[in-house]
């Protein structure tokens, strides 16, 4: 179904001014939770999202990519396709559950976590990926209000029952925050849940299981790849160069990688349409769409290494001041991954997943292995550089994968190769700035803004035209 430009916009405009916007309210009620939390407690807390993170790789069994192509190969039934696929989360995750409740014991010293923390966090994963389908559903129909909906809800109940909570349970605060986290999205995915499957009333389908399967399963040690590309470098700080050190390095990285709440949400916005263009071949639209949204997020990127400085100062202390060097290679890293998702998405169109998993593999052992070497020579801010090292190579790989998935070229290597040589110029000089007056730094800062505004200018005035016109839609 062809769906105009203006609405396209608009969805897209929408999404993604939303997802920044409550993915930073999570950001600054940080601090709210840190006072109210002791440091055992915010841990606790803490170690629960991570173990989130990597038990919901096998819980999951990513399934939410088979869900995106699925869109484009079961358009006219796709009602019944995602009731399919709701369902075999559901019996997976209960199943995995059942495994995990008859060896509990294990996994709580394993896990260093309460017994109730762990059912918590099976339920949490069993419901909350009908959230995930049905806003993949949504944003594919560009219904962008319903899926703000859904986030607005999501982060102000997340919020709300934390500190309630909390409050509710003084003597186990940790549980507070915890319970917060958990009760507004399992209720969401348990609402949606149902909806899907009323809706598609297809509850067992093995040949839409079996391609499902096909596309996700290799998604599983992509996921679990890219958890350790991004703790390795702070679990190795540790061993050579002490908490203290690490510390240090995760405030700088903290700060370098809040690029990503932009580059994530312009990312997750535009791939019904990078989608749509592939089904429609394209090609040449496609390449230039996701040039001019590279290249926007390497502006961003550039903005926030030219004011780490000052903005480091606000945030921290002046002993956290020396993470202002990891600020760079981080950042710019994150571009590198940012870039690395246009191609994935072309490779997953081209049900290619194993490339995602062989990459991450491949980036995840780089980088450790680069962090054996470097890390006890040159210490801790070592580590950012075989950060962006890793995530240099992982683009690349991508790119080239997603040339052979597509059998041909849809992005031109000498503009990616470009960009990506610009990115890191520009990064680097204004990194070698940091020492100086910061009127030299800002004065070369506002003339890369100039130069990449005046290169963007017919970009942005299209969108404003078309989002000008999307009030009428």
């Amino acid at each position: 179904m062809e769906v105009n430009s203006a609405k396209i916009a608009k969805a897209t405009i929408w999404y993604t001014i939303s997802n920044i916007i409550l993915r930073g309210i999570s950001l600054f009620t940080a601090p709210i939770f840190t006072r109210l939390l002791s440091t055992t407690d915010y841990g606790i807390a803490g170690n629960f999202v991570s173990w989130c993170s990597i038990v919901s790789c096998f819980t999951e069994l990513g399934l939410s990519t088979a869900i995106l192509r699925g869109k484009i190969d079961f358009r006219k039934e796709y009602k019944f396709f995602l009731s399919s696929i709701q369902t075999l989360e559901i019996i997976w995750s209960t199943f995995f559950s059942l495994i995990i409740f008859l060896s509990i014991d294990f996994w709580v010293k394993f896990m260093i976590m309460d017994k109730i923390c762990i059912v918590v966090m099976l339920i949490y994963l069993t419901f909350y990926p009908a959230v995930t389908n049905i806003q993949i559903d949504y944003r594919f129909d560009y219904k962008y209000k319903q899926i703000v909906a859904i986030s607005v809800l999501n982060t102000i109940g997340t919020v709300g029952c934390s500190l309630g909570l909390i409050f509710y349970w003084k003597n186990q605060r940790y549980l507070g925050r915890i319970m917060g986290m958990v009760l507004p999205s399992v209720i969401l995915g348990l609402i949606f849940a149902i909806k899907i499957l009323r809706e598609g009333k297809n509850r067992v389908n093995i040949e839409y299981w079996r391609y499902a399967l096909k596309l996700s399963l290799p998604m599983i040690p992509h996921g679990l790849a890219m958890i350790v590309l991004g703790q390795i470098d702070r679990i190795m700080i540790v061993k050579f160069c002490g908490e203290s050190k690490a510390g240090i390095y995760t405030f700088g990285y903290s700060y370098a990688i809040l690029i990503s709440i932009i580059t994530n949400a312009i990312s997750d916005a535009v791939k019904p349409q990078q989608y749509e263009m592939l089904e429609n071949r394209k090609i040449k639209q496609l390449a230039e769409f996701s040039y001019k949204l590279i290249f926007l997020g390497v502006l961003l990127s550039v903005v926030l290494i030219g004011v780490a400085p000052e903005a480091l100062r606000i945030l921290g202390t002046e002993e956290y001041y020396d993470s202002r060097w990891v600020i760079f290679p981080v950042a710019i890293g994150t571009i590198m991954q940012y870039m690395y998702q246009f191609f994935g998405t072309v490779e997953i169109y081209c049900r290619k997943t194993y490339f995602m998993a062989l990459g991450s593999i491949g980036a995840a052992f780089l980088n450790y292995y680069l962090n054996l070497w470097l890390i006890p020579q040159y210490g801790y801010i070592a580590a950012a550089y075989t950060t962006l090292i890793s995530y240099i190579i992982l683009m690349y790989f991508h790119y080239f994968a997603s040339r052979f998935s597509y059998k041909n070229e849809i992005y031109n290597f000498l503009i990616v190769s470009s960009i990506s040589i610009v990115a890191v110029g520009v990064g680097f000089g204004l990194n070698m700035l940091y020492n100086t007056t910061f009127l030299l730094r800002y004065t070369v800062l506002i003339i890369v803004i100039i130069v990449t505004s005046y290169v963007l200018r017919d970009t942005i005035k299209s969108v404003m035209s078309q989002f000008r016109k999307s009030k009428k839609v």
